[in-house]
């Protein structure tokens, strides 16, 4: 799939949704190629960890003497764990059971964020042709009985975070991931470019 905008005054927004069920084969690792920021948005993170804070992240497209504004940091975690939150907010709400937070999913999950920002696409298959499900293998999270995944990207708002959560709330097929009650473990990654694009990749998972 390739990148889709939604253009509106001036505002931009696109997401995703992919659900997997089948069994594992062994894959062989895909190495980490671009991590920015610490993992760990767990019961005990450190909230004022230096690791959690992480710079903007510079896209393909930037040019090699462009002037970086000074001082733009984002707490990626904290981003993170806010979209976290607020689903399970409104799982709880509805009289669901809350998704626990999975600290591999999260590595998945911002990765894959990491990698769309970086080459700027947006899709669930990554530019080696790998999906979610690939992804978790390679992970080590070869024992699983459902995966899924939702991503979305806007750029412009002036809370993207709620822009996101609210885009997948009004998509039937990414609500019925986040209110599914399949789901037990879950975890969102989130990656931020110069340009104010917010990439967010949130996977679900059911263990065997």
């Amino acid at each position: 799939m390739h990148k889709k905008l939604f253009l509106f005054l001036g505002l931009f927004a696109a997401l995703a949704s992919c659900v997997v069920a089948q069994s594992n084969n062994s894959l062989k690792p895909v190495a980490v190629r671009w991590v920015v920021g610490e993992t760990g948005n767990g019961p005990n993170a450190n909230d004022t960890n230096e690791g959690d804070r992480a710079r903007i992240v510079p896209t393909k497209n930037a040019e090699a003497n462009a002037e970086v504004k000074s001082a733009i940091y984002v707490k990626v975690a904290s981003v993170e764990q806010t979209v976290f939150n607020l689903i399970n907010q409104k799982r709880a709400e509805l009289g669901l059971k809350t998704l626990i937070w999975n600290d591999d999913l999260e590595k998945i999950a911002r990765g894959h964020s990491e990698n769309m920002a970086e080459y700027d696409f947006f899709s669930h298959r990554g530019l080696d042709g790998k999906a979610v499900s690939d992804r978790a293998d390679a992970a080590g999270l070869s024992k699983w009985r459902s995966i899924g995944e939702n991503i979305a990207f806007n750029r412009g708002y002036a809370d993207p975070i709620a822009k996101a959560v609210d885009l997948w709330l009004n998509s039937p097929s990414h609500k019925n991931n986040l209110l599914s009650a399949t789901w037990k473990e879950s975890a969102v990654g989130v990656a931020i470019t110069e340009d104010g694009s917010y990439y967010f990749t949130q996977v679900f998972l059911l263990r065997k």
